[in-house]
């Protein structure tokens, strides 16, 4: 359900994680192996409560939406520092 702030608004986030390997065809001999990931990351908006006209369950709703922002931009640190 969107808010005030944002009349489409899913509210929801998703990651989608593709690892790549490379290797050749002689590579169990010897050779390299490449290793790629690329992470795609769509995050739910982050909305200032007093603009969202929310109150009751939807503004704690939204607390903990931003909340889980902050906990994943944290993750999203780790795997790029990782």
């Amino acid at each position: 359900e969107p808010t005030a702030a944002n009349k489409t608004s899913s509210r929801s986030h998703a990651i989608l994680q593709v690892t790549v390997e490379q290797s050749e065809r002689t590579a169990h001999i010897e050779g390299t192996v490449k290793y790629g990931k690329l992470s795609l990351i769509d995050l739910a908006g982050s909305e200032r409560a007093s603009k969202t006209e929310n109150t009751g369950l939807r503004l704690k709703e939204g607390a903990n939406i931003n909340r889980s922002l902050l906990a994943l931009g944290n993750c999203i640190n780790a795997l790029a520092d990782g």
